[in-house]
């Protein structure tokens, strides 16, 4: 179509009436929403009598949203307006007085969905996964090729090292643990999930397996709305939070806080073989511990439109961690058949931390809709200091040891970000933006040994450690994109400067490495009908390594098994292509794919053991990674009973490097599946199992992991409210297992989750919206 029919856009006109006598509704409120994420395109209100006229509205299908004091909320669904269309007339729409009870309600707007966009999968998040989540971290865990390693750290088709993004701002800028923020990060703020398996040269070139970016939810109409949660499990698993949104003329404001508890039970077995010396010695480990914590996160948001075209948002983050760590750990050394040098060892750990975030953005708009200019900036600072006690008890005298470590860590970061976008056509786009990232990090690590003669604490400056690291980046990155009826293409390129410097105190070593790396993406697509496409993406990915890889402080809680950084650690490139296909109707779809991704000079943890049967794991640039294979997620509606959605791939797996003596290739599957089940008197069952099948690693295998969780919920006080019950881990099987075979050691690992998790749930949303027009 031409340009100027884009900017005048065809017009809706309707009736709004009150049954039985078809009265006009004065002063209604009519929004429409976009039919495939639900957000708001344009909205006005009725006249006295029920009238209203939505004008300049682009070709499309959408949702219309009538709501009114005193009537129930009234949803139509397929609003279509043709290409070629200049008015639709939708006549009397029937509105019913809120004290009529509805035999059925059909929300469209409210289900989750995915949308198969150029170079992304966009997950709106709906009632039924919220329903069931408490945080971020619940629902990652239900996204279609995502899920959570033991420690909690997302990966993307089983791989970590995926760069997580906040409304397109790193992680990190909450706070320095990745999975706490998750934990904290309330799900009933998050409106959708983007998954990016080849990431465009917008996004951050970090990341070799992907680019994970959640987006909260935005004060977008007038009205004051709000809600709160309070889920109380066992084992102090407890949560709770609450939101509010006000938005009146040209000002916004939210405001959100939520605090938990968490607890965790795990056990643990190891048991290895060392080949080193003459007689094979075999180090057992058995044992049991706890993690226990409790966190707190608030934020408040203001916007501010200066006018049609511009706006301004600020906002404060912050959040405040405390943990608790134990640990009971047995250690038995065999010499052939001979049990030598056992003791038991008990770790006691505590830490706390806090991360306080400032934000401002300024947006501007210009006479096209999709012509803009966004600058985003964000300042974060934060510490943590933590303390261990370790109690070793032996027979032996020489191993019984009391030693203390003590923790403290300071950091700060600045983000500034810059795009442009200028739609040259009605087809064709470029967007062009500039980035800078810096960050510094303050670690201290002092270990302590206890003088049995004089009964104080001793330094050991052998295992104590200074450290000082700190880095800049400066990204400039251009796409262009070009659309027609049938084809899509979205061609783009990122140059990042990379400086890195790093202090080892400690030993009075400093220095500084520079990177400048190209990140090239190409995205192309063929549209086949109006809900089918075919796809084809690459994009070359960088992995830098991070602080903590690099922070050379060696890590004896567990004197068995020491854990220490690498400052040499080099970056690590990956090629990512894909080539699917996806179908997603408002029934079902669903979206399969061929992938392959490549790594060379991979980032990976190494173990070696010495003679003494001490192992020694640090990261280290190994070899080569490939994985490829077929993955597909779907998704299927069965009448108005049942719905399911899920994912799974069959892939291979392969980790090689002659320099490590290494060689794993295995086949391997994985998939998750989500189910919603529809029962009488508003109950509502949901059920999700999730597999993760075995993979190589860069010495041995990792077994699979299988993982069941149930719930069921009931809508009260006219769907304000939520009461669910939910158990995570019903067959207790969250267990990871793995085994290391090397020229010089053998190993087999187990590590298990031993309580599983139930809570009730109990969620009030409040307060009335409309739509207020084109957000600006």
């Amino acid at each position: 179509m031409s340009k100027n029919f884009r900017a005048d856009g065809g017009k809706l006109v309707g009736k709004i009436v009150e049954s039985p006598a078809n009265a006009g509704v004065s002063f209604a409120t009519v929004a429409l929403l976009a039919s495939k994420d639900s957000t708001l395109a344009n909205g006005v209100v009725a006249d006295e009598n029920g009238v209203f006229t939505i004008t300049n509205v682009p070709p499309g299908s959408y949702i219309l949203k009538i709501t009114n004091l005193g009537y129930q909320t009234k949803f139509v669904a397929n609003v279509k307006m043709a290409a070629e269309g200049n008015m639709v007339d939708l006549g009397n729409i029937t509105v019913l007085a809120e004290a009529q009870k509805l035999n059925e309600v059909v929300v469209k707007g409210e289900k989750s969905m995915i949308v198969d966009d150029i170079d992304k999968k966009m997950i709106t998040i709906g009632k039924d996964l919220l329903a069931n989540s408490n945080n971020v971290s619940d629902l990652l865990e239900k996204v279609p090729a995502v899920s959570l390693d033991e420690n909690g750290n997302p990966q993307v088709r089983g791989k970590g090292n995926v760069v997580v993004l906040i409304d397109g701002k790193p992680s990190n800028l909450y706070g320095a643990d990745l999975p706490t923020i998750l934990q904290s990060f309330p799900a009933n703020l998050i409106e959708r999930i983007d998954v990016m398996t080849t990431p465009s040269a917008k996004y951050e070139g970090e990341g070799a397996s992907g680019v994970i970016d959640i987006i909260t939810k935005k004060n977008k109409i007038h009205g004051m709305n709000g809600g709160m949660r309070l889920s109380l499990g066992n084992k102090n698993n407890n949560n709770a939070s609450g939101n509010i949104s006000y938005r009146a003329g040209k000002v916004g404001v939210n405001a959100s806080l939520s605090g938990n508890t968490r607890g965790m039970g795990w056990e643990r077995n190891l048991t290895r073989e060392n080949f080193i010396s003459e007689t094979v010695s075999t180090l057992k480990q058995s044992g049991t511990g706890t993690n226990k914590g409790k966190n707190a996160f608030g934020r408040v948001g203001v916007n501010y439109d200066i006018n049609d075209k511009n706006s301004l948002e600020a906002g404060i983050n912050y959040s405040l961690d405390n943990n608790r760590n134990n640990s009971n750990i047995f250690n038995e050394n065999l010499a052939g058949s001979v049990s030598s040098g056992n003791f038991n060892r008990i770790n006691n750990s505590k830490g706390n931390g806090n991360n306080v975030n400032f934000s401002l953005d300024y947006r501007k708009k210009f006479a096209d809709k999709d012509h803009q200019f966004n600058f985003q900036s964000s300042y974060s600072l934060g510490g943590s200091d933590g303390e261990s006690y370790f109690l070793q008890d032996s027979k032996i005298d020489s191993l019984i040891k009391n030693q203390q470590n003590l923790r403290n860590n300071n950091r700060r970061s600045l983000f500034l970000n810059t795009d442009y976008t200028w739609p040259i056509t009605p087809k064709s786009t470029l967007e062009v933006g500039l980035r800078t990232r810096t960050s510094s990090n303050d670690n201290t690590n002092s270990f302590y040994n206890l003088n049995r003669e004089t009964s104080s604490y001793e330094f050991d400056p052998n295992i104590s450690n200074v450290f000082s690291y700190s880095d800049a980046t400066y990204t400039g990155f251009m796409t262009f994109s070009q659309k027609t009826d049938l084809w899509g293409m979205r061609a783009g390129l990122r140059v990042t400067d990379y400086n890195q410097n790093i202090d080892q105190v400690s030993i009075g070593r400093e220095f500084g490495v520079q990177f400048l790396t190209l990140v090239p993406s190409l995205a192309l697509t063929r549209k086949l009908n109006e809900t089918s496409q075919l796809k084809l993406n690459y994009s070359r990915r960088v992995q830098r390594p991070e602080a903590d890889w690099l922070n050379p402080y060696t890590d004896v809680s567990d004197p068995r098994n020491v854990k220490s950084g690498n400052p040499n650690l080099r970056p690590e490139f990956t090629h990512n292509a894909e080539l699917g296909y996806s179908n997603y109707e408002e029934s079902g779809g669903f979206g399969p794919s061929l992938f392959m991704n490549y790594s060379n000079n991979a980032i990976t943890q190494i173990r070696t053991v010495d003679e003494a049967g001490v192992s020694l794991t640090r990261y280290d640039n190994v070899g080569r990674e490939l994985s490829y294979g077929f993955e597909t997620d779907f998704s299927q509606k069965f009448g108005d009973v049942l719905k399911i959605n899920g994912s799974g791939r069959f892939f291979r797996n392969e980790v090689v490097s002659a320099l490590a003596q290494i060689d794993n290739r295995t086949w391997s599957y994985s998939g998750n599946l989500n189910a919603f089940v529809t029962l009488p008197a508003d109950f509502r069952a949901s059920a999700y199992v999730n597999y993760e099948g075995p993979r190589a690693i860069a010495q041995g295998t990792r077994q699979g992991v299988f993982i069941a969780n149930m719930g069921i919920r009931k809508d009260l006080l006219e769907k304000k409210a939520t009461i669910s019950f939910n158990v995570q881990d019903i067959f207790l099987s969250r267990a990871y297992k793995s085994q290391l075979n090397t020229a010089t050691y053998s190993q087999d690992s187990y590590w298990h989750q031993t309580n599983r998790l139930v809570n009730l749930t109990f969620q009030y949303r409040f307060g009335k919206i409309s739509g207020g027009g084109d957000d600006a």
